[in-house]
């Protein structure tokens, strides 16, 4: 049995004692339910290209940040539910499909050891996961969160440039030379993070750095609510 499989098993399993709700509305749905009927509906879904990074070569994001997208991040990275990491990687795996079809590795973006602690998981790595199921690309830790490390959201966007460039450091064990790299995020917000992040990657021999978050912060100068479309849950 593989993994995915395996953890469908124990989402039923914990649901008869511990219901599964809908991470954007927070109805009660099935076990085998990532999302209810109706939510799809109402997503704040990205329909055009976004602007990459530094070091990033294309950059992909399902939500903007605001309304039921944002309240499915928070209920995951601050109301200690973790099902809204099974949502975000099915429509993520379905926005990449055609960059997994060349990829050789995920790699998640880390999380500083104080906020793993408090949380008890890294959401981008807990994400990067569940794509790794769907599409058996492996998922490789090839960045460490350095100590100390200061959270961005608390930080204006000159500052936050900075400390990303001091926040993080390579595993030298990890061979990335050649390789086509999917970089994984939960939010991208000036993508300082991303591009420090795929630097470093660089730097160590990657060909490519893709960047791929669940949902990618509104500028207000230029938004428009997308057109209304319905992901399979197939």
């Amino acid at each position: 049995m593989n993994k995915q499989k395996t953890y469908g098993l124990y989402r039923k399993i914990v649901s008869v004692f511990f219901p599964n709700i809908c991470p954007f509305c927070g109805r009660v749905i099935g076990a085998d339910e990532y999302w209810c009927e109706s939510c799809p509906e109402f997503l704040p879904y990205i329909r055009k290209p976004l602007l990459p990074p530094d070091n990033i070569t294309r950059l992909y994001a399902c939500c903007y940040y605001t309304q039921r997208a944002k309240s499915a991040v928070y209920m995951m990275k601050f109301g200690g539910y973790v099902y809204p990491a099974d949502a975000f990687a099915k429509m993520m795996s379905k926005m990449l499909s055609d960059e997994l079809k060349n990829a050789d590795m995920l790699v998640p973006v880390p999380s500083g050891i104080k906020s793993v602690t408090e949380r008890g998981f890294a959401p981008a790595e807990m994400i990067a996961g569940r794509i790794s199921w769907r599409s058996n690309i492996p998922t490789v830790k090839a960045l460490r969160a350095c100590r100390g490390k200061l959270d961005q959201k608390e930080l204006s966007g000159k500052m936050r440039i900075e400390n990303a460039k001091h926040s993080f450091y390579l595993d030298d064990n990890i061979d990335l030379s050649g390789k086509r790299v999917v970089l994984i995020d939960d939010v991208c917000t000036t993508g300082s993070t991303l591009s420090a992040c795929a630097e470093l990657l660089l730097e160590a021999g990657a060909k490519e750095v893709i960047g791929a978050v669940f949902a990618k912060t509104v500028d207000f100068m230029h938004f428009k609510m997308s057109p209304r479309r319905k992901y399979s849950v197939k």
